[in-house]
This record gives structure tokens, sequence and C-alpha cells, in this order.
């Protein structure tokens, strides 16, 4: 069942928007291979996932398919149609107006937090196949993501590649586990231990439980194919890693920011350049973490190059 809504909010400032609200079925097992005996260990644990779909007013029901962008929102936002959260719909607000639709999911768990998981995943392709299914979009598409949902593009585009035409990350989070660059450590999500004041959980125990590692420590098997700065990577004879996408990204990145290291967005950057894969990179002087007009615009803009 959809829910419609006019929703005033950041998707297009000023002005009433559109989303469709609905919900999606997934599997929320994952075999994590603990069991060696002879028997069946995959299993069918259905939940279901909200997601968010805004449609630009050029969109018709026939004709040319709507361009589609997955624009995945990072740890402070979620999808819920209780109280008008659309996640990372607003990060393309200005891919709206040029005839983008966008969607997002809120992920595996209600509160939004399951920065690019395996069940994140496969929500968010279930939640594809049913928006190309019932509407009139490409069923290839443009991943977007801030943040934490810069973490959940890279993942959902490494998982499905022949899917997605291209990538925007804005100020990401790339590496689950702390980097060392040079002299330079490179904070993790693992080491976000300060607990939340609502919640009592803190990103670090959130990845023990959504990643399923067995202790409260880290169990880097269960992150294979989901730990973006590792996933399709290798330590090249230099020393260095090399990095090679599944297709073109951009990144924009604030010097500034503190919530997310420019020096582990720049060294992802190398990482990629060294493989003579594609990337191009924006590294804003005197900015935060905050998406700005400028982002918002070039995002666009290189959304245009792929449609």
């Amino acid at each position: 069942m959809e829910i419609r809504k006019k929703i005033l909010n950041k998707i297009e400032e000023g002005k009433e928007v559109e989303v469709i609200f609905f919900k999606v079925k997934f599997n929320n097992f994952r075999d994590v291979s603990y069991s060696t005996a002879n028997e069946v260990t995959d299993r069918e644990e259905w939940d279901e996932c909200e997601c968010a779909l805004t449609l630009p007013d050029t969109y018709t029901d026939e004709g040319d398919e709507t361009p589609l962008i997955l624009s995945c929102h990072g740890a402070g936002s979620v999808v819920r149609e209780a109280d008008d959260k659309t996640g990372g719909l607003a990060y393309c607000r200005e891919c709206l107006k040029r005839g983008y639709a966008v969607l997002d999911v809120c992920g595996s768990q209600p509160h939004g937090l399951t920065m690019g998981c395996p069940e994140h995943i496969f929500a968010l392709h279930k939640a594809y196949l049913y928006a190309i299914k019932h509407y009139n979009l490409s069923s290839r598409v443009l991943v977007a993501g801030a943040s934490m949902g810069g973490h959940t593009a890279m993942n959902f585009a490494h998982t499905f590649p022949g899917i997605v035409i291209a990538l925007g990350l804005i100020y990401p989070r790339l590496n689950m586990d702390g980097v060392t660059i040079g002299d330079h450590y490179c904070i993790g999500t693992w080491d976000k231990t300060k607990k939340s004041e609502t919640t009592g959980y803190s990103t670090h125990d959130r990845i023990v439980q959504i990643y399923r590692f067995p202790e409260d420590e880290w169990y880097a098997p269960n992150t294979i194919g989901f730990n973006p700065y590792l996933t399709r990577s290798y330590i090249g004879a230099d020393g260095k890693r090399v990095v090679i996408p599944p297709c073109p990204i951009k990144v924009w990145q604030g010097d500034s920011d503190t919530i997310v290291d420019p020096v582990m967005v720049t060294e992802f950057v190398e990482s990629v350049r060294r493989s003579g894969s594609y990337i191009e990179f924006h590294l804003m002087e005197g900015v935060g973490h905050k998406m700005n007009d400028v982002m918002r615009t070039e995002l666009a803009m290189w959304f245009d190059r792929f449609i």
C-alpha cells in the first residue's frame, strides 16, 4: 500500500513536494557461515522496510523513462512516513528540478542506522525493483550518498554493478575500521564509542549488531564486500592500496570537516586513481560536514553527463 503526501520540507526549499511512501519486504537473514554441519543454514526472515519516492513535475506514465537516483541518507536521517521523514531525498533537490526521480529507504532497522550493511543493501534493491515495476523509471540508476550514506552508496554499487551508472559521494564515510595514512590516523566508524543519550547505543554498538559480530570486537570476515576502502582492492608493489570501483565516481569533501576525515577521503580518491579508474574530486576550502548549494548543483551536473 502506498501513502502519498504533500510535504513542505528540505527536498525542494519553499515548495510542497509529493512524496510516495511505501514498504517492501526483504530477507533480513544473512548466513555468516558459523555452522559447518551438513544442513541448510540459510533461512527466510522476512522484514519490512519503509521507502520514500518523489517524482519530478515532468514525470509521465508513458513515453521516455524518467531517470532514477537512489539517494542514501546519513546516520542522522531516517525514512519514516509517520513523521514525514524522507531520508536522503533532500540531497537531490537540484536533480529533482532537472527531471530526476529520487528514492531512499530507511534500511534494515527502523532507526535507519544500518550503515550500508548487507540487509540494508538488499532492502534498497527491493525498493528499486518496486519503483521500476510500478512507475515509468529507468532500470539503470545513479546513486548518491552523503556521510554514512556514501558508505551505503558504494556498497550498493559494488553489490549490483550492472545496475549503477555512476556515483556521487558527498563527504562520504568510506572506512569502517581505522586507517593510518602516513603519520595520520583516520578514525573509522568502529572507533565511535560515545553512546547516544536517546538510544543508549554508540555507532560501535550498532556495527556489532548489524554486522553480526560474534563478540564485542572487530570481526573482519563479516565486513567483506561492505567496507568500501577494502572492497575490490589490493596492495600494490609500492605498498599503497589500490581500489577498483564499479563505475565512475565524483566526490565532494570539505577540508574543515570534523565528522568525516578529509585525509581519508583524499586517500580513497588517490587509491581509485592508482587503479587507473575514473574519479573526480572537489575538495572545498573552509567547508565542514554540511551540504551546500555548490554540491547540490554539481551533483546534478555530474549526473546529467550520464543521462
